[in-house]
């Protein structure tokens, strides 16, 4: 073969080499001569399977010294012919070969940790069920992101209808459960991994069975991690006329029935049939039982946000949501 036909070939690779250290070189059969070679192995897995190894070292000046990688390709696999014409196959498994390099060097592509970052990067999302990942890496995680206020706002904990038990233990409460499209809890782990490197913004939603909505928003909302309990640290309370449920639970770890880690003498979760991050124990119950209205036969068990309705009236709605602050 005509070695100007491997010169644009030869200054790719090289060029490819050069920003992609520590790859497997597959193609030095096809640079170290001006012999036409023919491929016969069938498949990338079988010319890994070889045992014999060389070392590549491109020409470039631009490589650095000592600056080298293995490859797996064999004699064995390989014949040379002084006449054979460049053929398609050939041409095929150069590409074949190639692949593996120009992956290597793809810009890998942020995956979205919120739901403000899936509006930021598309203008057109609209409210709904959307996956991130709040950790930078795979698995993600289903969770109801809500287009309001000039914002996407990821929705954490979600009561609608009463028709999922709020009544689990620690395991559950910390992994997450329910649908995000109707009642949810997104998971103690989440919600620690979203806000332990930025800061957010916490919007409270709610509403009673005569109609009535309310709200109340803090400055500042972050979870710590498993460690140290899940701690609340929640702060700037700034608007709303439900107001404000929330200052006394500041700075407290979070409680379920079988892990009790609130200020109180007795285990709050079980006395108020919920899970929350309680003190002493409560001024909010969102995750109490789903009652109907006002109720007065069992005593702040219920959906409560008592600096709007009290401790004898259950909640039709609530859900807490979080955004980063601008």
């Amino acid at each position: 073969m005509d070695g100007g036909l491997l010169k644009p070939v030869r200054t790719t690779i090289e060029m490819l080499w050069w920003r992609c250290s520590a790859v497997v070189c597959l193609v030095h059969p096809l640079l170290s001569t001006d012999d036409d070679v023919e491929i016969k192995a069938t498949s990338s897995e079988e010319l890994l399977q070889t045992g014999n190894l060389h070392t590549f070292r491109p020409t470039s000046s631009r490589v650095k010294a000592g600056c080298s990688f293995p490859h797996v390709v064999s004699d064995h696999f390989c014949s040379r012919s002084s006449s054979t014409p460049l053929t398609m196959k050939l041409l095929s498994v150069s590409l074949l070969l190639l692949a593996p390099l120009l992956t290597c060097c793809t810009k890998t592509k942020k995956l979205p940790p919120d739901c403000s970052y899936i509006q930021l990067h598309n203008e057109k999302t609209t409210s709904g069920v959307y996956t991130i990942y709040p950790t930078g890496s795979k698995p993600g995680v289903k969770v109801r992101c809500e287009k309001s206020d000039g914002g996407h706002w990821t929705v954490f904990q979600s009561r609608l209808n009463g028709s999922l038990n709020f009544y689990r233990p620690w395991d559950q409460y910390k992994k997450g459960f329910g649908n995000p499209a109707g009642e949810y809890w997104l998971g103690l782990e989440n919600i620690h991994q979203l806000t332990r490197q930025r800061r957010y913004e916490l919007l409270v939603d709610m509403e009673d069975f005569e109609g009535g909505n309310v709200s109340a928003g803090y400055s500042s909302f972050s979870v710590d991690g498993e460690c140290d309990g899940y701690a609340l640290h929640v702060s700037g309370f700034t608007n709303g006329s439900a107001g404000d449920s929330l200052r006394v639970h500041n700075g407290q770890k979070f409680s379920t029935f079988d892990k009790d880690q609130d200020s109180y003498g007795k285990n709050c979760a079980r006395q108020f049939l919920g899970a929350f991050w309680y003190n002493n124990c409560h001024t909010t119950n969102p995750n109490g039982v789903y009652r109907w209205g006002a109720d007065g036969t069992l005593y702040a068990v219920g959906v409560e946000w008592s600096t709007w309705k009290g401790h004898d009236y259950s909640l039709k709605t609530i859900s807490m949501k979080i955004r980063p602050v601008k």
